[in-house]
């Protein structure tokens, strides 16, 4: 399948306005968790469930979209379990393979393909939005902010590797800058900044021994 698409200057501006606001927001949600668990209590599990239930009034007014679209899922043939495991043969062991297709088979038989991709994607999605509650509530909201930003970043550079696309230099570049900022936090926060207070809990020590 191939898909062409051409961009102006006009949509590539209103890319990275959007962006640029989404950053923002993040930015501004990740301070206001961070606060939240310090008044209240680091509780990631509490914060998963409430952002996610007291949003799903939100999602109201696109009902009806919502139906069509998993209507039209829903009408996608079966999924046959023979082609699934033919098509990771590769990288599944036999005896799995075999397993697997005992244990999933006669449901993925009769499930339609839509609705397997879609149970997929709710599980890799609540796998990675517990990942990141349970990280902010460990670390502090620039370290979060910082692992999101590479974790898009890699995303987005494994998806245009997958698609056939390629890497401009500019993309490069951005990625560099990237990777290389979330390498030296780290080096800060990790390193270089725990040896000073080492240092400086040492000295005081020293000093109090002395007198």
């Amino acid at each position: 399948m191939s898909m062409s698409s051409e961009s102006t200057g006009t949509d590539f501006r209103d890319g990275l306005i959007i962006l640029l606001f989404a950053q923002f927001l993040s930015a501004f949600m990740g301070a206001f968790v961070e606060s939240t668990y310090e008044k209240y209590g680091a509780s990631w599990t509490e914060n998963l469930f409430y952002t996610h239930f007291l949003s799903i009034p939100m999602f109201l007014p696109f009902a009806s979209s919502l139906q069509d679209q998993y209507s039209k899922l829903a009408a996608t043939p079966p999924l046959q379990s023979q082609n699934l495991i033919a098509s990771v043969h590769e990288t599944l062991p036999q005896d799995a393979a075999i397993q697997f297709l005992r244990t999933f088979g006669p449901v993925i038989d009769y499930v339609p393909q839509g609705i397997v991709f879609l149970l997929v994607n709710t599980i890799t999605q609540l796998a990675c939005i517990s990942g990141v509650n349970l990280l902010s509530a460990k670390a502090s909201a620039v370290t979060v902010t910082i692992v999101l930003n590479i974790r898009k970043l890699v995303s987005f550079i494994f998806s245009t590797v997958l698609f056939g696309h390629e890497l401009s230099g500019k993309m490069i570049f951005g990625s560099v800058l990237v990777f290389g900022s979330g390498a030296l936090y780290g080096w800060e926060t990790s390193w270089r900044l725990p040896q000073q207070r080492k240092q400086k809990d040492e000295s005081n020590g020293s000093l109090k021994k002395e007198q």
